[in-house]
């Protein structure tokens, strides 16, 4: 039976293809690969991996959302932090903060943002360790990582009554 590996690209029909791309780009780090000028931009993190891993296209009609979320996965939870105090600091949305726990995979540390128009994204990083019980539980990314992993794993000390 095939098997997904991972996320080939995500198409976002856009109002503002400029600023869509910029976004992309200076907050997000992607590098635009090709394009069709006011149609259409290809962008991906790495272009000796993926020609594209997103496309923005000129056409969404009104306040349309045309996606639940589009997910990005990155080493660690410091890179996550790094990102969330990014988004902070170009004033990006932070939609939540939290950790999802998976049956395999273990707990992730995600951050979900908005883009400028409103688009909810994750950055997100695996953590290995993890309490017994499984459970999302949310995050305070303005903790320390090993704090955040703490929170994200369930391991986290208990708080002092």
């Amino acid at each position: 039976m095939p098997k997904i590996k991972r996320l080939s690209h995500v198409v976002l029909y856009v109002n503002d293809l400029e600023k869509m791309t910029a976004f992309y780009r200076d907050v997000l780090g992607l590098v635009k690969y090709h394009e069709h000028p006011g149609r259409m931009v290809f962008m991906t993190p790495d272009p000796e991996l993926d020609d594209h891993q997103l496309a923005l296209a000129k056409g969404r009609e009104g306040d349309a959302k045309i996606v639940a979320h589009i997910a990005w996965q990155v080493e660690t939870p410091a890179d996550v932090k790094a990102f969330y105090e990014k988004f902070k600091a170009h004033s990006v949305p932070i939609h939540h903060c939290v950790s999802h726990a998976y049956e395999e995979m273990g707990n992730t540390v995600s951050c979900y943002f908005l883009d400028p128009e409103g688009n909810r994204l994750e950055v997100y990083a695996l953590v290995a360790e993890r309490a017994a019980e499984r459970m999302n539980r949310p995050l305070d990314l303005d903790k320390s990582v090993d704090e955040i992993v703490a929170q994200a794993s369930g391991l986290a000390s208990a708080p002092a009554h």
